[in-house]
């Protein structure tokens, strides 16, 4: 008789009356489980919210502690100075007088500072150098090729090192500290870069202050007088200055907001990675410097140019919040949050001065694998790739042996089913879990859809404030996550006893995949992988052996999963979640206001809004089965009618100016670019209207224009108009928008369309030589434009050779533009070229008769975004006609400009 194999002997069934009961569910302690777990969510997010977002106080005295007497930096000193930059000499534009009196008073601070640091005990040398550089580069972005030029371009450098009775060799290796003075055109300028200017000014004067005997290395500022037009002056330094070859790293200060902590988003070596360690309220991981290698956030810094002519290592910091203002007429002293500036600058001086104090600066090699990120801007933590990768695969194969003794349990546990069995129920639910992720990114992209649809037409409704997209997506999104978990009662198979237990093991179960899976890309960012991993982990563990409730005889429904396993797992995660959450959201969604009005920002936002709900309610998708299928009905309910109202509300309240879904307002302004371009060669005269994103109502402002100019816009969009925006390039490559005729506003108001005042530009051919052998024609081409700066030449042909030193030209025809920019007091520009003259043109060049076409487009230096001056066509201000019919809600950038086209 055949032996059969007995169920272990604790192990009763179940009947079906438990399992209904089971399945279904009981609302009974329902309302009070789901308060105490977001009441968990709440307290973490208050928590972080207030961690993230808090800064030092600042120091309100002139930089002299009144207690020790000890110098330290003083945002007050450095407000005093972004003031006179920001708001008394205002738009700083490389070429006009006002970039020569920042050069001057910078020049002015820093000879102060270094007579008033002589005759102190220990003091150091103090030397200062004014560079004025000519040269050129090739500058790649956003997927254009530009060839820049630039003649006396300012730099400002000084150097600190050991005091002069010690040896020199302190000064063999040096720790760059940059930033720049200038601003671009739509902007005064306060952060960037003001902010980076006045913190180095402050810490010079810190630094010249005290004992400087045994530093092992020197420190030079670098204020860098050329960085908007396309990173000239950094070029110049690093590629041409005495001192360069002594620089071993640089710290790049720069600015794309105006308020909260500055953040760690660039760093390429251990060393200099470890020396941010110093600073005493640390921001930054290594997830930001990923995400900037790809390209997605359309910034750079002055940072890229030292990487690539000087080959350094370095950290890249920058105040980032509230990037709504910049680059934007608003960015202004007064808009700086107080404490922002000393949280900027007591991190750098202390990162420095360690540098100086007590690194090798040698031998440091670069690399980007290294681990790294803050903990709630608490303390700073660091390791190498290959310490994370033991980490990383070590708690992946902490979880399958954790799920290996789960599955083995389980089959000793009532009711008894099969290895097979468990197995398929767990692969039923872990796949849910990335299934719950992907729906949790794809159904807010529904809701994008409608928003942006043509008969809705609610474009950007979560644009003015930052949290407004957790309102308008996450509904949804919780909608896909728990959607999917519904559905996992109806799909056929195998399926958990307990659908909670079985729901939050699968949790660990996924997270221990991903983390395998992302560790095999090398990717450093996979930490965060880890990290949920590592936190679900402890929880099922300290569940399963510490907090699992005892089995009661005669309750059917009783959760296997503690409430303190909740806490445990919700509250880190939503911890450290919502502090990368509110660094993501703060960069991204302002930046979509300059993203270009092709890019589909809503579809963005949407996914990210969704990925930071998955992230954030992770544990949640286990509670959602602790009441059973009937209860998450009704909780799929509730949010669909949420979701509804929402979504009616933003209808509602966001097609007009004021409505709390209007994207935009005075502080959260729509940008737009307005140029009045004079056609030089032509005698037309235009305004041009572009707007750097696809957002809604820009037809009102258009057609307010209109109005006031008396003639109809004409859509220019396309990359056949882009010419147009010369001036910008390569930005204009994703600017969309309208010009308007002015010669009828002109007549109507008596004024003649060609009466441009001068002085004109002028470009002129010298040493023009034609090789007959070769097909070459060789020649200079020399520009002379009085009054004007940000000049470009652009033209077709085969270039064979030029005096772009760095960069060769393609070898075959195609169309180049070269970007040139002068320093103040400056005017003229010379571009060697030798071109291969086409077949069937050959004779016309051997006769002297064969003429290139070069279409040139000059700035006009009249600052009317800072004074409301303007060159007067026919004796009117066209700018000014536009100026006073703007809405509130846009910030412009201002343009006026001349193009001609020359046959040479």
């Amino acid at each position: 008789m055949a032996t059969l194999r007995k169920k272990p002997r604790d192990v009763e069934p179940v009947s079906l009356s438990e399992k209904a009961v089971i399945e279904e569910g009981t609302s009974s302690g329902a309302f009070g489980s789901w308060f105490r777990l977001l009441t968990c969510w709440i307290v973490a997010i208050v928590v972080a919210t207030h961690l993230h977002y808090k800064l030092p106080l600042p120091k309100t005295h002139r930089g002299v502690d009144p207690t020790t007497g000890i110098s330290e930096f003083s945002e007050y000193n450095a407000m005093e100075t972004i003031s006179y930059l920001s708001d008394t000499l205002g738009y700083r534009i490389v070429g006009t007088v006002e970039e020569a009196q920042t050069f001057e008073y910078l020049e002015s601070a820093v000879r102060t500072y270094k007579s008033e640091a002589q005759g102190l005990a220990g003091a150091p040398k103090f030397d200062i150098w004014v560079q004025q550089a000519t040269g050129t580069h090739r500058f790649d972005i956003m997927d254009n090729m530009v060839f820049k030029a630039y003649t006396n371009v300012t730099n400002i450098i000084v150097r600190l090192s050991c005091p002069e009775t010690e040896p020199r060799a302190c000064e063999d290796n040096a720790i760059l500290l940059n930033s720049h003075f200038d601003t671009t055109l739509g902007s005064p300028g306060a952060t960037d870069d003001g902010s980076g200017v006045a913190v180095m000014l402050e810490i010079i004067r810190v630094l010249s202050r005290r004992n400087w005997s045994g530093y092992r290395n020197s420190i030079v500022f670098l204020f860098n007088g050329a960085e908007e037009s396309l990173q000239d002056a950094s070029h110049a330094f690093i590629t041409m200055h005495d001192i360069k070859d002594s620089i071993r790293s640089v710290v790049n200060i720069d600015a794309c907001g105006t308020s909260g902590r500055e953040i760690l988003f660039q760093a390429n070596s251990r060393e200099m990675i470890d020396a941010y360690k110093q600073a005493p309220y640390p921001h930054g991981t290594v997830v930001a410097n990923d995400v900037f290698r790809t390209g997605l956030i359309l910034s750079d810094t002055d940072f890229r140019q030292f990487v690539q002519y000087g080959n350094l290592t370095g950290i890249d910091m920058a105040i980032y919040k509230n990037s709504y203002l910049y680059h934007t007429h608003l960015d202004l002293a007064e808009n700086l949050e107080p404490g922002a500036i000393q949280h900027l600058g007591e991190n750098t001086l202390a990162i420095v001065d360690y540098l100086a104090k007590n690194s090798t600066l040698s031998n440091i090699e670069r690399t980007s694998e290294v681990v790294f990120f803050d903990v709630q801007g608490l303390f700073f933590v660091v390791y190498s790739w290959a310490t994370a990768y033991a980490l990383q695969m070590g708690a992946a194969f902490l979880g399958v042996v954790f799920f290996m003794y789960i599955v083995y349990n389980t089959t000793h546990s009532s009711p008894y089913r099969t290895v097979p069995n468990i197995v398929a129920a767990y692969i039923k639910s872990t796949a849910s879990i990335f299934i719950s992720a992907a729906a949790a990114l794809i159904l807010p992209v529904l809701v994008a859809l409608f928003l942006t649809s043509g008969a809705v037409n609610r474009h950007m409704a979560w644009f003015s404030r930052e949290w407004y997209g957790a309102l308008i997506f996450c509904p949804m999104s919780l909608i896909g996550m728990y959607g999917v978990q519904y559905l996992l009662y109806w799909i056929p198979g195998p399926q958990h006893v307990d659908m909670e237990y079985g729901s939050f093991v699968s949790l660990a179960l996924a997270f221990a995949i991903s983390t395998f899976l992302t560790t095999l890309t090398s990717v450093a960012s996979s930490y965060i992988f880890w990290l949920y991993c590592s936190i679900l982990l402890a929880a099922v563990f300290l569940n399963e052996f510490v907090w699992k409730p005892k089995i009661q005889k005669g309750v059917v429904f009783q959760p296997k999963i503690s409430g303190l396993t909740y806490v445990i797992s919700a509250f880190p995660m939503a911890l450290v979640y919502t502090d990368y959450t509110y660094a993501m959201i703060d960069i991204f969604v302002p930046l979509t206001g300059r993203m270009g009005v092709e890019t589909p920002v809503d579809i963005i936002i949407a996914v990210v809004f969704g990925m930071v709900t998955f992230m954030t309610s992770l544990p949640s998708l286990a509670h959602v089965h602790r009441f059973g299928k009937r209860f998450l009905r009704k909780i799929l309910l509730a949010l669909a009618i949420l979701q509804v109202a929402v979504l009616g509300a933003v209808v509602a309240r966001g097609g007009a100016y004021g409505g709390w879904a209007f994207p935009y307002d005075e502080f959260h302004p729509k940008r737009i670019f307005i140029q009045h371009l004079k056609n030089l060669t032509s005698g037309e005269s235009y305004v041009g209207f572009a707007e750097a994103d696809g957002g809604p109502y820009i037809e009102t402002v258009v057609a307010t224009v209109e109005d006031a100019l008396g003639v109809k816009a004409e859509t220019r969009q396309g990359a056949e108009n882009a010419n147009e925006w010369a001036s910008i390039y390569p930005f204009s490559a994703f600017l969309g928008g309208y010009r308007f005729n002015t010669k009828p506003y002109l007549q109507a108001n008596s004024a003649q369309p060609d009466q441009l005042p001068g002085p004109f530009p002028k470009l002129t051919v010298q040493n023009d030589k034609y090789d007959a052998a070769t097909g070459i024609r060789s020649f200079s081409i020399v520009s002379v434009s009085p009054t004007y700066t940000w000049t470009v030449i652009a033209f077709d042909g085969h270039v064979v050779d030029w005096s772009i030193t760095d960069s060769a030209p393609l070898d075959h025809s195609t169309h180049y533009v070269i970007r040139h920019v002068v320093g103040y007091g400056n005017d003229a520009w010379k571009l060697d070229l030798s071109v291969k003259v086409p077949e069937d043109k050959r004779a016309e060049a051997k006769a002297g008769k064969w003429k290139m076409r070069f279409e040139f487009t000059a700035l006009e230096k009249e600052n009317f975004a800072g004074l409301g001056v303007e060159r007067p066509t026919g004796g009117i201000g066209i700018l000014g006609v536009v100026r006073d019919v703007l809405p509130i809600w846009t910030t412009p950038t201002w343009l006026s400009s001349v193009v001609e086209v020359w046959e040479l």
